[in-house]
């Protein structure tokens, strides 16, 4: 009895060391995921930072050579200059800042969301300096590293069970159906929980 005792003992010393191993694999797989992904998405910030940075440099001596006393252009110059005076050591901040001054040119070209002059002279302003092929260019190499990720995901979601696979595949459905700039800041938002879940 007590050899069949130690028997069933060691099976089940085995299978919890065999679950422990495969747990550690899963943990350094996410780990593994989640930081080439924060590196892919850290390329992108400082690349759309360096971008935006000479695009509203030129956004300003446009608008300083206007020289107009309008309180929405001054509101507007003031906005580009307190960006550039941000400064590129904080991307993710950065980036935020310049989203929210041009948020209402985002979805569609400058000139279509141009409502009123003032808003025309800005929109002008941002298409001659290359704001649409700006936008262009971040949404482009967000939706191609959402694709790329999203592979990799599937991959290491199949290993895993059907508790812990749910509320992965829950929150990464709200990344895939996103656009712009909120689907960039989700992505980043997606990637540090998945991280945070990684011992």
């Amino acid at each position: 009895m007590s050899t069949w005792s130690s028997v069933v003992q060691f099976a089940l010393l085995l299978l919890l060391l065999q679950s422990a191993a495969i747990s550690g694999y899963g943990d350094h797989e996410r780990h593994r995921l989640t930081s080439q992904a924060a590196h892919k998405l850290s390329a992108i910030t400082n690349q759309a930072v360096a971008q935006a940075t000479d695009l509203a440099d030129n956004v300003v001596e446009d608008l300083l050579l206007l020289d107009s006393q309008n309180s929405i252009m001054l509101g507007y110059l003031t906005n580009f200059e307190s960006f550039l005076g941000i400064g590129e050591q904080q991307a993710n901040h950065t980036l935020e800042n310049f989203f929210d001054i041009v948020s209402q040119f985002l979805d569609a070209d400058a000139a279509e969301q141009a409502d009123t002059l003032e808003t025309q002279l800005i929109a002008m302003c941002l298409q001659r300096n290359g704001f649409d092929r700006w936008k262009r260019t971040v949404q482009l190499r967000t939706t191609q590293l959402v694709k790329s990720f999203g592979r990799k995901l599937r991959k290491h979601l199949d290993t895993l069970d059907l508790e812990e696979r749910v509320p992965v595949e829950q929150r990464w459905q709200h990344i895939e159906t996103r656009d712009g700039q909120i689907k960039l800041e989700k992505l980043r938002k997606f990637i540090n929980w998945l991280g945070s879940n990684a011992h």
